[in-house]
C-alpha cells in the first residue's frame, strides 16, 4: 500500500505577474495512468489559449505525457504536480511527484524488441534542455524540459 501524503505536500507555485511576460498555470492530478491523458489535455487547453502553436504543442504533449507516465509508474506517489510556463523564447514543463526514490529518472538504451524505455530519449531529442531536481526534504523530485520557440508567442 502506497503510503499518503498531505496534497499541500507539492505546493505548486503562484501564477506570475504578467509584467515580466511569463504565463504559467498549475494544477494536480491523482497519480492513476488516467492522469497522463488529463495532463495532456490540461496542457493543450492552456497553449491554446495562449496562442501556443500547433504543432509545438504536440510536442509540448508528449514531453508531460512521458513526465506523467513515469511519475505514475515508476514512483510510489499519490499526487503528481504539474506546472507549465511560457515566456517570450521557451515554454518550461515540470512534472513533481512525491514519491520516496531519491534518484531521478534516467534515459536508458532500449533493445528492439523492448517496447518501453525509450520516452526520455525522445524527451532529450526534443528538447532544449532537461533534467531532474531531487527535494531536499524527506521525498520527492522535479523532472523538467525546456522547448524553445525561437520567436516569441
Amino acid at each position: 500500500m502506497a503510503p499518503s501524503y498531505p496534497p499541500a505536500q507539492l505546493s505548486l507555485p503562484a501564477p506570475a505577474p504578467a509584467a515580466d511576460g511569463t504565463r504559467q498555470e498549475g494544477f494536480e492530478l491523482p497519480a492513476h495512468t488516467s492522469s497522463v491523458a488529463r495532463a495532456r489535455a490540461r496542457l493543450r487547453s492552456q497553449l491554446d489559449r495562449w496562442g501556443f502553436p500547433e504543432e509545438l504543442g504536440h510536442t509540448a504533449q508528449l514531453v508531460i505525457s512521458e513526465f506523467v507516465t513515469n511519475a505514475v509508474l515508476h514512483t510510489d506517489t499519490v499526487r503528481i504536480g504539474c506546472l507549465i510556463q511560457l515566456n517570450g523564447k521557451r515554454l518550461r514543463i515540470e512534472v513533481t511527484d512525491e514519491g520516496s526514490q531519491r534518484c531521478g529518472p534516467q534515459p536508458r538504451s532500449a533493445t528492439p524488441d523492448e517496447v518501453n524505455g525509450r520516452g526520455l530519449q525522445l524527451v532529450g531529442a526534443l528538447a532544449q534542455r532537461w533534467g531532474v531536481s531531487v527535494r531536499d526534504t524527506r521525498c520527492g523530485r522535479t523532472v523538467w524540459a525546456e522547448l524553445g520557440l525561437g520567436a516569441t508567442v
